[in-house]
């Protein structure tokens, strides 16, 4: 789920059974290509420390900014990171 005017990603998930097919990735990369073929300039989403997810989003380049009040860890995306991460299609 994302919403294109806040420039967030609300959550991103694959079904267990389906994990670590490449799916995610999949998933993520056309997310990310609708963001900024939109004109996004930055995307920003937010996960609790310390699990898979945090380590999915370092691992597809995101920058960590701090944390929110509720202790998740804030990541940010901005287009032109995005146009020369290794995980870019473009």
């Amino acid at each position: 789920m994302a919403d294109l005017s806040g420039a967030n990603v609300y959550a991103l998930f694959v079904e267990p059974s389906y994990e670590r097919q490449g799916i995610g990735r999949s998933l993520h990369n056309t997310m990310m290509d609708r963001f900024f073929g939109a004109g996004v300039p930055e995307v920003w989403l937010s996960t609790d420390p310390d699990t898979r997810a945090e380590s999915f989003y370092r691992r597809a380049g995101w920058v960590a900014n701090g944390r929110r009040p509720n202790g998740e860890i804030r990541f940010t995306m901005s287009r032109e990171r995005w146009l020369t991460s290794k995980w870019s299609r473009t």
